[in-house]
């Protein structure tokens, strides 16, 4: 019979090769996991805390089966870690896995229909959330969220577990898994300060168990026998020190931000509040609640949030009389809430040329500064005392609001020079000059999905108006009379409008409701509004001759805008008086006393108070620093927080050198150089072998760094001769190697960049 013994193997079909490149043999014998199966479940805990916290947050409906998801990620992490697959390979596998479970377990998770129902259900609200995200509008559904935080719990359970199987190392899964529980338990409204609890306590014991292998590994290779109560001991004394740490750490007392870390974060508060406001946007129809406390002005907010205000004194303000302090306007209605588009920042603003309006001074005395580097100001800010940024659009005609330049502007004292309107009803009623495009742009946006009821009951309100005046009038008088202000916020149900949740269910509740409503209610019948949040006057107090303003006088009203006489306040709220505005005599409400258009009739006063805005423009400017109208633009970019990084670098610094040096301070000048030369060359990445002499690592090291040969041979000459000389080292070799020492660290020092550009590298999946 033949024998084909020296022939090839047939080879496999191209799909068996294919799934065999992606699913490679698995030796169950050999699985393995760092720290030992005993490490497991402490591992299975601490990545469990993250998707129970999920649930105790209440962020959606459908939570109960993130734990699932998680523990599909650990298994699925362990098995790849025990893989022969690469790790680029094993990531794009992991992610495939992830995606069939999270869809899996989503879908399987609605209670109601059959999976062919539910599939598509899930298919149409993921669709319907890409329309209105693309849209510009605020995504309502919470399927999307759902996805995100599943995808979350699968990758806290993946890569943490997958870590511990293929390199050994537990850090990445603290990072991930504290990473994204330090951001539930920040924005959680329910206290979840045990889940931080347990994770901590987790965490810790499972390094404990792994400096235990660690040992235990370094005793075997090294062919040491340990007594049989040395793991115990090392796991008894983690313990203690575990828990003394954690109890440390909650009845430490709080310390508050230095002032330092606060400018540094005052360079990322806009990037920030832009991402803020595009998340929020994003995930609109979020039940979760938030966290909010006091008084915060962000570039967005969301319709149904209660800002639990306080007694707290914010500010008091020296002016001749009350008016409301606005701080900024919001001009995008995203469906759920609001937002600012206006970000763009100048040192001046290129104001309308408006009639009826005359100059106003308020000083503030700012002793809560919730409002970041917002300024306060009444009506149309136009300059300051600070050096200020305005907020505004592309056509740089309106302001949102104004900025102090640097934060200690805005928490200290300044003065603020407005533009504020004294037009009667009769001017206002004849302003019918063409709305600027900008403005229509801007302020007559209406998201489709606003319901058609909303629009109906604006049209109805304003049947027998005749003039964009008395349609705002209209439905300021409809909101103030057929509605109720309520102190306590409720929010509207998922999927519901705010707008039309508060005028057709609830019909009773916060300023924020009725300003939204008669924004929405104006745009609707061709009125350009936009919504103001900010403060009332406050409580005038004889005394000092000041208004105290406190948290609770926190406010939002509505700005309408006129041609000609720019934005005018309307107060839709009933527990707030309205705005008082005089009917204009007989012959003054004559259109033919002025212009056809009534826009901008003739102002025998304008001429003075022009003169005037101008004086005081120009004492403000020399007030705030500037040169006058030729002075070079405010820097968009406060130097201090680049300082204070470079001042935080070099203190990091400085306590990297102070520890480096301690753990040779018992050491001899020779061991001391040798033993910094052998941890410097592990920073950057050639550590010795154990089985290493010390001329065979000088040698190996000279290779790397060639040099500092001269240097590094000094050393380790110096070494030689203090271990095994019976005279051991001279003062001269001593000397030597002290000063060798330092070449050496030079030379070394230069490779450190390229070992962190390495070890980036290495993180990104290829």
């Amino acid at each position: 019979m033949t024998s084909y013994r020296g022939a090839p193997p047939p080879e496999d079909p191209p799909a068996r090769a294919f799934l065999r490149a992606f699913f490679p043999p698995l030796d169950t014998a050999g699985l393995r996991f760092r720290g030992g199966w005993s490490g497991l479940p402490i591992f299975a805990i601490m990545t469990l805390v993250y998707p129970l916290s999920l649930q105790q947050a209440n962020w959606v409906e459908l939570s109960s089966h993130f734990t699932n998801i998680a523990i599909v990620g650990l298994l699925a992490g362990t098995l790849l870690g025990n893989s022969r697959l690469r790790p680029s390979r094993a990531a794009a596998l992991a992610a495939v896995l992830g995606s069939i479970a999270v869809l899996l377990f989503t879908v399987f998770a609605v209670p109601e229909g059959t999976f062919r129902e539910r599939a598509v259900a899930l298919g149409v609200d993921v669709n319907t959330w890409l329309t209105q995200v693309l849209a510009g509008e605020a995504a309502r559904g919470q399927t999307v969220f759902t996805l995100f935080l599943g995808a979350s719990s699968w990758a806290t359970g993946y890569i943490g577990a997958f870590a511990l199987a293929r390199s050994r190392r537990v850090w990445e899964s603290i990072v991930v898994n504290g990473a994204c529980l330090v951001v539930n338990v920040s924005l959680a409204l329910t206290p979840l300060l045990l889940d931080l609890v347990v994770f901590s306590l987790c965490a810790l014991v499972l390094m404990v168990r792994l400096h235990i292998v660690t040992l235990q590994e370094r005793w075997e290779a090294r062919n040491i026998q340990p007594t049989g109560e040395m793991d115990w001991r090392v796991l008894r004394g983690g313990l203690t020190w575990t828990t003394v740490l954690v109890i440390m750490a909650l009845v430490s007392p709080r310390v508050g931000a230095a002032e330092v870390l606060g400018t540094a974060f005052d360079t990322f508060e806009a990037p920030y509040q832009r991402v803020e406001a595009e998340w929020q946007r994003f995930f609109a129809g979020v039940s979760g609640p938030s966290r909010l406390r006091g008084v915060s002005f962000a570039d967005a907010i969301r319709l149904g949030q209660s800002p639990n205000l306080g007694e707290a004194t914010v500010m008091t303000v020296d002016a001749a009389q009350g008016r409301f302090w606005r701080v900024i306007a919001y001009d995008f209605y995203t469906g759920q809430g609001w937002r600012s588009t206006e970000v763009d920042r100048t040192a001046d603003v290129a104001v309308e040329e408006t009639r009826l309006r005359e100059p106003f001074e308020a000083t503030f005395n700012i002793l809560d500064s919730g409002s970041g580097n917002r300024l306060y100001a009444a009506n149309e800010p136009l300059a300051a005392t600070v050096p200020v940024q305005f907020l505004v659009g592309s056509d740089r005609t309106f302001s949102s609001g104004v900025r102090a330049v640097e934060s200690r502007h805005a928490a200290g004292s300044y003065t603020v020079l407005s533009l504020v309107s004294v037009a009667d009803k009769g001017s206002l009623r004849r302003a019918s000059a063409p709305i600027p495009e900008s403005v229509r742009r801007s302020y007559l946006q209406i998201p489709s999905t606003l319901p058609q009821r909303v629009r109906d009951l604006a049209r109805e309100v304003t049947a027998s108006a005749t003039n964009a005046y008395d349609k705002a009038e209209a439905i300021e008088g409809f909101l103030r009379t057929n509605y109720r202000y309520a102190p306590v916020v409720r929010p509207p149900p998922p999927n519901r409008d705010p707008v039309d949740f508060f005028l057709f269910d609830l019909k009773e509740d916060f300023c924020e409701y009725f300003a939204s409503s008669m924004v929405m209610m104006l745009r609707e019948v061709g009125v350009p509004a936009r919504l103001i949040e900010g403060f009332t006057s406050g409580t005038f107090d004889p005394v000092s001759g000041q208004y105290i303003v406190k948290q609770v006088n926190a406010h939002a009203w509505v700005e309408a805008y006129f041609p000609g006489y720019g934005w005018i306040e309307f107060e839709p709220t009933p527990s707030e008086t309205p705005f008082v505005r005089i009917e204009a005599p007989a012959e003054e409400s004559d259109p033919a006393a002025g212009g056809e258009d009534g826009s901008l009739e003739t102002d025998p006063d304008a001429a003075e108070r022009d003169l005037r805005i101008a004086e005081l423009e120009a004492l403000f400017a020399e007030a705030s620093g500037a040169s006058g109208a030729g002075a070079a633009p405010a820097p968009l970019v406060d130097p201090a927080p680049l300082v204070s990084l470079l001042i935080l670098l070099l203190l990091a610094a400085v306590a990297f050198v102070a520890r480096f040096e301690w753990r040779f301070r018992r050491h001899s000048p020779v061991e001391a150089a040798w033993g910094k030369t052998q941890l410097l060359a592990a920073y950057v990445g050639h550590p010795s072998r154990s089985s290493e002499t010390t001329y065979e690592f000088a040698d190996a090291l000279a290779v790397i760094v060639p040099e500092a040969r001269e240097p590094i041979r000094t050393i380790a000459d110096a070494r030689v001769r203090e271990r095994y000389a019976a005279a051991g080292a001279d003062d001269g070799l001593r000397e030597a190697a002290e000063d060798a020492w330092w070449r050496v660290a030079k030379e070394l020092l230069v490779l450190l960049p390229q070992r962190v550009l390495r070890a980036v590298v290495r993180l990104i999946p290829r």
